[in-house]
């Protein structure tokens, strides 16, 4: 079968009717092209999109998780007997979990294979969802469940970044990426609307039975319907080029590739992230999506509490009115995956025996980083002066939609970078990004208080302006830096699989 490498619509090539079959007509069905190189992928369309469906969910649940809380923190603020800054705390632990975790899941999953570390991952989140829901009120259970499901979380997006390296080449990935980031984009949408609707009417048990029932769903098709995508593996997925859709549960495929062609990464070892983040273009768009992300998180916990306070929102009221800046994550998503695909097909088509760097997607963040600090400056002070909700809304759907805007175009330049290691490489960001939202969960309520909360917003506004400017700065050394970096590393980082600039 011969699968095209540029997109996720290739199809088959079939003889045209009436021609005499050739020997190469009726050569078996392997995945690989007669008399060419092998495509990126010999995955069916298909199963890529079934792929991609799946980690899609799979990213879904972390956010969710998250999300679905958010409505229902001044109810466990009454029922455990907390104070706002002591609730705050446990979103604080479950995104300090999400920052941490990937780093674990990632580097297993570039090492060992991907489908082994979804299935223990997911185990633990529902086991921790479905203690979550049964113990009885303690604030301590809560704290230690919370970062448990933390932990179970946090394998979605890393891994879900890695599985799209695996299937989908470079020219494509932006946009494959928007479309696995729709589950974690729609975390943020669904989550605080399901978690007022569930609150307010099973009561706020049922948030987590809710979780425990519907990513145990999804561990099943996992098992039964999501193959091996690792390279290093099962190289463009050949062996799976006749296999039916649903598959026999396997702990661990046993690699069918030649390690020469698809060499394995390294065993994870903490020198070897510090190794990564030697590399500075790595460290600057990570902290940079951290701070645009702590900004929009920020906005995120203090807005329940706004609304019902100053606004006379009910719990329910507060869930749907996540929904505005939830589906502004989706469009900031898929109109920045497009885009940046967009602009990377027009730079192949004027120079075709060169293909662009990875570099090229970078001054596509002006805009985000634009539209976030607008949002974030117009929040606070239209709080701060009781400004019509609408307003209020809106300026949050701006923050959301120009973070999220930054967020695809700093996975797909991370992945095209390192290609042995991409799932290590998202949860690095991870582990810049979310600690980042779980400090200004925790301070934002003492500094609202303290500053006010105009001046607050502002704040955090112009720490994202410093952000543009080393966004400048690194567009003029970015290329140097990598060919540098490359220099360095030697003949290892040399090799196809390594960092290069396709």
């Amino acid at each position: 079968m011969s699968s095209s490498s540029s997109d996720l619509n290739s199809t088959p090539s079939t003889p045209h009717p009436g021609k005499v079959p050739s020997p190469q007509d009726n050569a078996p069905n392997t995945g690989l092209p007669v008399g060419g190189p092998p495509p990126y992928s010999a995955l069916s369309p298909h199963r890529r999109r079934m792929i991609l469906g799946i980690v899609a969910v799979a990213g879904f649940f972390g956010p969710l998780a998250a999300g679905v809380y958010l409505p229902s923190l001044p109810t466990f603020g009454k029922v455990f007997h907390g104070s706002t800054t002591t609730i705050n705390g446990t979103v604080s632990v479950f995104m300090a979990m999400l920052a941490i975790a990937p780093l674990f899941w990632a580097s297993h999953a570039d090492h060992a294979g991907r489908k082994p570390l979804y299935q223990v991952s997911l185990a633990i989140y529902i086991a921790s969802n479905v203690l979550l829901a049964t113990l009885p009120p303690n604030l301590g259970a809560l704290y230690v469940l919370r970062i448990l499901q933390g932990f179970g979380a946090a394998s979605g997006l890393s891994l879900g970044a890695g599985t799209v390296a695996d299937v989908v080449p470079p020219k494509g990935r932006a946009g494959a990426m928007s479309v696995v980031l729709l589950g974690p984009q729609l975390g943020p949408v669904l989550g605080p609307l399901l978690g007022g609707a569930i609150a307010g009417g099973a009561g706020w048990r049922w948030i987590f039975g809710f979780l425990a029932i519907t990513c145990s769903a999804l561990y099943v098709v996992l098992t039964f319907c999501l193959p091996e995508t690792l390279r290093s593996v099962v190289g463009n997925g050949a062996v799976y080029a006749d296999t039916s859709l649903i598959l026999r549960p396997r702990w661990r495929q046993p690699c069918v590739v030649d390690p020469a062609e698809f060499p394995k990464a390294p065993p994870p070892t903490l020198l070897g992230l510090i190794k990564l983040l030697r590399y500075p273009p790595v460290v600057i768009v990570s902290l940079n999506a951290a701070i645009l992300f702590a900004s929009y998180y920020a906005m995120n916990v203090t807005f329940p509490h706004f609304l019902e306070d100053y606004y006379g929102f009910s719990t329910t009221g507060v869930g749907v009115s996540y929904l505005a800046p939830g589906l502004s994550l989706v469009a900031g998503s898929m109109t920045s995956g497009r885009l940046s695909d967009l602009h990377r097909s027009r730079s192949m088509k004027n120079n075709k025996d060169c293909p662009p760097d990875p570099e090229h997607r970078l001054h596509l963040q002006f805009p985000g980083m634009l539209l976030s600090l607008t949002g974030v400056i117009m929040y606070g002070w239209f709080v701060c002066y009781r400004i019509h909700v609408a307003s209020v809304i809106v300026a949050s759907s701006l923050t959301a939609f120009g973070m999220t805007w930054v967020f695809i175009t700093t996975t797909s330049y991370l992945t095209e970078s390192f290609k042995k290691t991409p799932a290590t490489l998202v949860a690095l960001a991870s582990m810049f990004r979310n600690p980042a939202a779980a400090v200004a969960a925790a301070v934002v309520a003492p500094l609202t208080e303290k500053m006010g909360i105009g001046w607050c917003f502002t704040g955090m506004a112009l720490v994202e302006l410093g952000c543009i400017a080393s966004l400048a700065w690194l567009m003029a050394n970015a290329k140097s830096m990598r060919r540098e970096f490359e220099e360095r590393e030697g003949a290892e980082n040399r090799r196809p699989n390594g960092l290069v600039g396709k």
